[in-house]
């Protein structure tokens, strides 16, 4: 009988621990940026992302990564965050972009965060979460047969009671004591990265200063020990202290780069905020480049496209290997109906800058809309290049199912409206178009195959989500 009750109540207790600590796993994974599983509101921008990319292709080399197997991706939130997930991928959030005041700033968080990626921290985080539960279990079992060896033989042990809470306690303390480890190396790194490409960390630690402004608690009412990341202060303090120890003179400071950096400022600024705003931000006595861009992009979105093209041809004119302006104008003029106009400027711009898939997408939307044969089979080649580049890119998918379809090539439209329905998640519909695909194609050859492998993997992936 005693053994009896002690084998339930260890069942329960186990299972309400964790249930628990599952819940608090979830939260604990979302707050350490696991947030590839959320629909994110990416954005996608040619300039943005290569300027990005470009600023940070050094300290991908000095951290010995392969720069083409690191994603970047840009998330339009206000929050002031950036974070690596699922694998190799890096979300900066525009809010720390608008907040960083200067690029070294911004680079030295993406330092960070590749010091993460090279330091395997993503799996490191796994270890520790598994070590986290094997803590609550051990705890639960022994506090579980405590209390029914005490009820077995008549005690009374009201104590006992609070004992339940500590192997969450402890699990959730060794779980931020590895992530504040994570946090510190990665910080170290990223000096070690900034010290290497000859970049200040003075503008990381005064990101950080501002930062610490903004903590509700004062940091001496704040435990350090349930907190993800070292408290700020310590972060500023250290990166500073590094910073003077830093021997290397020759400081990389580029006024490209602020001129840079005030341009995706200014982009992002325009493209997030009504048109009122951003031309109160960036009037018309500011003449910088920078502001000329926003008030472009702010007439392009009243609509007003003459103010809009006026803005914009001054910065063509004046900029005439910019592959940017010209993107810009491209979209303009599709926005406001001139599609034939609009493609002329976009291949300036992919001419500049070949094989962009931001750019070759919006080209191809334009030539696509047109309609005329000759624009039609110049984007069927560009989205070719877009999707060997990017072979996941669903938005070339669906216009390549609609080209193909105005050339009467059905079978080839239908296999890449499979391939667009896979890369959603519809697998049903994938294999529906996939199937029909195949009356098309002559057997084996090598789109029958590749409608063959999207069945299948349809196929698979629905069994792993139906219930067993």
């Amino acid at each position: 009988m005693i053994k009896n009750i002690i084998v339930l109540f260890y069942k329960f207790i186990t299972f309400y621990f964790n249930l628990i600590f599952l819940l608090f796993l979830y939260t604990i994974i979302s707050q350490n940026n696991e947030l590839h599983a959320q629909n994110l509101n990416l954005i996608q921008d040619a300039e943005i992302e290569r300027t990005i990319r470009k600023w940070v292709e050094p300290i991908f080399k000095v951290a010995g990564l392969n720069s083409k197997a690191v994603n970047i991706y840009i998330v339009d939130d206000n929050s002031i965050n950036a974070f690596v997930a699922g694998g190799q991928n890096i979300f900066i959030n525009t809010g720390l972009i608008l907040k960083a005041k200067e690029a070294d700033a911004l680079i030295g968080v993406l330092a960070h965060e590749i010091g993460h990626i090279a330091g395997g921290h993503l799996n490191r985080t796994i270890n520790s979460i598994n070590d986290a539960k094997n803590t609550v279990t051990i705890a639960t079992i022994i506090t579980a047969g405590l209390m029914a060896a005490s009820s077995a033989v008549g005690l009374r042990t009201p104590g006992l009671g609070k004992l339940v809470t500590l192997g969450p306690s402890i699990a959730e303390r060794n779980f931020y004591k590895n992530s504040r480890q994570n946090e510190k190396f990665a910080d170290a790194a990223a000096l070690k990265y900034m010290q290497s490409i000859n970049r200040s960390c003075i503008p990381l630690a005064n990101l950080l200063n501002d930062l610490g402004k903004q903590e509700l608690l004062h940091e001496n009412r704040q435990d350090p020990y349930l907190r993800s990341h070292p408290i700020s202060r310590e972060r500023i303090i250290e990166i500073v202290e590094a910073s003077k120890k830093i021997k290397n003179k020759n400081i990389y400071k580029s006024p490209i780069d602020d001129i840079n950096y005030k341009r995706i400022v200014a982009k992002i600024i325009a493209f997030t905020n009504n048109p009122g705003k951003t031309l109160l931000l960036y009037p018309k006595s500011n003449k910088g480049i920078h502001a000329k861009y926003a008030r472009a992009i702010a007439y392009l979105r009243m609509p007003d496209l003459n103010k809009g093209i006026k803005e914009i041809n001054d910065l063509i004119n004046n900029n005439i290997d910019d592959p940017f302006f010209p993107e810009l104008l491209g979209q303009m003029l599709f926005e406001n109906g001139e599609i034939y106009k609009s493609i002329n400027e976009l291949q300036k711009s992919a001419d500049m800058l070949p094989n962009n898939p931001i750019i070759l997408l919006s080209l191809s939307r334009s030539q696509i809309e047109f309609g005329e044969e000759k624009e039609n089979n110049d984007a069927i080649i560009n989205l070719k290049n877009i999707l060997q580049i990017m072979p996941k890119n669903i938005a070339a998918w669906k216009l390549l199912s609609i080209a193909e379809a105005r050339n009467n090539n059905i079978g080839l439209a239908q296999l890449a409206s499979a391939e667009s329905s896979f890369l959603r998640n519809d697998y049903n519909l994938a294999i529906q178009f996939a199937k029909k695909a195949r009356i098309s194609f002559k057997k084996n050859d090598p789109s029958d195959i590749r409608a063959l492998d999207i069945i299948f993997f349809s196929y698979e992936k629905i069994n792993k989500l139906e219930p067993n």
